[in-house]
């Protein structure tokens, strides 16, 4: 409980724009506590959106899945990062990894499978998956954030048959 009070703490001063003092308090935390997995998955979160260290982000998601294999959000964090990254067929591999995790976020890993899909010109895929999304979601504005994508990937399935 402790290291949560203390993760959190260095969240809230990240967020507040407190970027270094944010990260010397993970530091400190890795320093106490190297294999717990959810301060890994702070770490890779802060130098991805914060300290624009993707590589850093990247190895801190990948500690983070190894020291903790059942916490299910660095998979979505690394799942973005590698689509971000033009990695698509790897992202594939890593939200599907997460849609078996407990307390996985099924839609954004849903959406994320579908990006990835959509990314690689694969487009029947990718409507599949925004379908499955929507499906999976009880929130107005998702399904029709993942049913707007699906159409999407209808006109280019279609463009793609008519100028290619």
């Amino acid at each position: 409980m402790w290291m949560e009070n203390y993760l959190n703490e260095a969240e809230a001063l990240i967020m507040e724009g407190r970027v270094n003092e944010g990260m010397t308090l993970l530091d400190h935390l890795l320093f106490d506590e190297p294999g717990y997995g959810p301060l890994h998955n702070v770490l890779g979160w802060a130098n991805m959106f914060y300290v624009n260290d993707i590589g850093k982000a990247e190895m801190y998601f990948r500690y983070a899945i190894k020291f903790a294999p059942d916490f299910a959000p660095p998979y979505l964090h690394l799942g973005n990062l590698l689509n971000r990254a033009g990695r698509h067929s790897e992202a594939i591999e890593m939200f599907r990894d997460g849609l078996t995790k407990p307390e996985a976020i099924r839609i954004a890993l849903l959406e994320g499978i579908a990006l990835a899909h959509e990314m690689q010109g694969e487009y029947r895929r990718a409507m599949l998956m925004y379908k499955e999304a929507a499906a999976a979601s009880i929130v107005d504005m998702e399904v029709e954030r993942m049913l707007k994508n699906a159409k999407r990937c209808r006109r280019k399935r279609m463009a793609s048959f008519l100028f290619f």
